[in-house]
């Protein structure tokens, strides 16, 4: 999911792909095209903003780049899932992986967004109509993040609420893989329809 979001993005922007192995940040700036490289660190140090999307299990990695990241945007894609019974539940009870990534980067403005929106659906340059549900504590973070959300086409950015509203978009991410596997649906994704009056 980091890749098909840093591709639409890198359409606009100057795109540097950080992991914590070398040979796979190449792979995927080369796949992105036109992306620059780097271990975790430097890519925190060059961005001035940060898309995180690595698994919730590798979360507490991130407080290592608290200092490279402070005063900068930073991102959760990140779902904490779990299988039980056959379905899919959040993992981070009474919290959520956005509030906790805040809490390792207390001086960087962390919003969610882009979680509910599965990655087959940026595989192509046309991007099918979605709503990607955005929370953050403050009005002008979430515009921050809008504003990226909207350089891609057919999405729309819409404001959730504060970062511990992170925890109902991160359920409904669970909430929809389920649905599309207990309906046969194939891929999901978030759509709100708009009446007005």
């Amino acid at each position: 999911m980091g890749r098909a979001v840093a591709k639409h993005i890198a359409k606009r922007n100057a795109v540097i792909i950080g992991s914590r192995n070398l040979a796979r940040a190449e792979a995927a700036a080369a796949e992105v095209g036109g992306a620059g490289s780097g271990d975790y660190l430097s890519a925190s140090e060059q961005c001035d903003a940060a898309l995180f999307a690595i698994p919730y299990s590798a979360l507490a990695t991130a407080g290592s780049l608290a200092e490279a990241l402070s005063g900068k945007l930073v991102i959760s894609m990140i779902n904490p899932l779990k299988s039980e019974g056959g379905f899919l539940r959040r993992a981070a009870e009474g919290s959520s992986a956005a509030e906790e990534l805040k809490a390792l980067l207390p001086r960087s403005r962390v919003a969610t967004a882009f979680n509910n929106i599965p990655a087959g659906y940026l595989k192509e340059d046309v991007v099918p109509p979605v709503d990607v549900l955005v929370a953050a504590d403050s009005r002008g973070t979430y515009e921050e993040v809008a504003g990226l959300v909207a350089e891609i086409k057919e999405m729309r950015p819409l404001y959730a609420g504060p970062l511990d509203q992170a925890r109902i978009v991160e359920g409904i991410t669970a909430l929809v893989l389920n649905l599309a596997k207990l309906n046969g649906t194939g891929a999901l994704a978030t759509r709100f329809s708009t009446r007005k009056g």
